[in-house]
C-alpha cells in the first residue's frame, strides 16, 4: 500500500487559503475546462494565456485484493493561449506519482464553432497525445477529438456536455459526459454534478464545487465515484490568467458593453 506523500501538503494548504477568500463571482467568466470532464464550449480571448492545474488522489481496491490501494497524480495541467479570435492553442501534461516526472503530454487546438457572447457556445478540440515513457517512431501517437458545448442562463444556472473519441493505432475509446451547475450562497460558490460514461471503463459520477476569485483565478474541489468498481477519487485544481495582451483587454471591454 502506498502512503500519503509530502508533496500533497502544498495543494491542500493552498486550498485552505483560498477557502478563506470572502467573495467570488459567477461561474463561467473564465471559461475554464477544469474541473469538468466536459470542456467548455468557450475559446479564451485572443492574446490571453490561461493555465489550469490540478491533481487527483484515488482509493481503489484492485480485483482479487482485500487491501485498499492508494494512488495519486500531481500535477495535471494545461496551458491555453488565445491565438486568434476563434482559435486557441493548447499544451498539457500529466505527471506520475513522483512530482516532476511527466507521464504523458498533449498538444492541439480548440476552434469556436459558435463564437461570441451567446448563451450557447460550441467548440471542437483536436489534440495529439504521447506517453513520454513509451515514445516510439514505429507507433502512431493517439489523437483525441471532442465536440463540446456549454450554456448559461446568465444568472445562476449553467450546463455543458461533450462527446469525445480517443483514436489509437489499434483501438478507439469513446466518452460522453454532461454537467449541470448552479451558483449557490453569497460567496459565489458553484456546485455541479456530472455523469460520465467511457467505453473502456464504464460509468462514473462526478460532484463538486468551484469558486472564481476576482477575474483572474478559480479554485475547485470534487469527488468521483466509479459506478462499477466503487473506487473513490478526490480531485482539486487551480486556474489562473497568467498574462493578457492589450488586444485581450480591449476585447473584454467591448464584450462587457454589448447588450445581453
Amino acid at each position: 500500500m502506498r502512503y500519503f506523500s509530502p508533496c500533497l501538503v502544498a495543494p491542500v494548504f493552498m486550498m485552505g487559503l483560498v477557502l478563506m477568500t470572502p467573495r467570488g463571482i459567477a461561474q463561467g467568466e473564465m471559461g475554464t475546462e477544469q474541473p469538468f470532464e466536459s470542456p467548455s464550449g468557450r475559446v479564451i480571448q485572443k492574446g490571453r494565456v490561461q493555465t489550469e492545474i490540478g491533481g487527483w488522489i484515488q482509493w481503489a481496491t484492485p480485483e482479487g485484493e482485500e487491501v485498499e490501494d492508494f494512488s495519486y497524480s500531481i500535477p495535471i495541467g494545461i496551458i491555453r493561449y488565445g491565438w486568434r479570435d476563434r482559435l486557441e492553442l493548447r499544451v498539457g501534461a500529466q505527471f506520475a506519482e513522483n512530482l516532476g516526472e511527466a507521464e504523458s503530454a498533449r498538444a492541439g487546438l480548440k476552434w469556436s464553432i459558435v463564437p461570441g457572447p451567446q448563451r450557447l457556445q460550441i467548440a471542437w478540440i483536436s489534440e495529439i497525445e504521447n506517453r513520454l515513457n513509451d515514445v516510439s517512431l514505429q507507433t502512431r501517437a493517439p489523437t483525441i477529438h471532442r465536440m463540446c458545448a456549454s450554456w448559461t442562463n446568465e444568472q445562476r444556472w449553467s450546463a455543458r456536455g461533450h462527446w469525445g473519441l480517443r483514436w489509437e493505432s489499434d483501438s478507439t475509446d469513446m466518452v460522453v459526459a454532461g454537467a449541470l451547475a448552479r451558483e449557490v450562497g453569497w460567496q459565489g460558490w458553484t456546485v455541479y454534478v456530472e455523469p460520465i460514461w467511457r467505453e473502456s471503463t464504464g460509468g462514473r459520477i462526478h460532484v463538486g464545487g468551484l469558486l472564481q476569485i476576482g477575474e483572474e483565478s478559480q479554485m475547485d474541489v470534487g469527488f468521483q465515484r466509479d459506478l462499477t468498481t466503487g473506487d473513490f477519487r478526490f480531485t482539486f485544481g487551480y486556474c489562473r490568467n497568467l498574462w493578457q495582451a492589450e488586444t485581450a483587454k480591449e476585447t473584454a471591454k467591448e464584450t462587457s458593453k454589448q447588450p445581453r
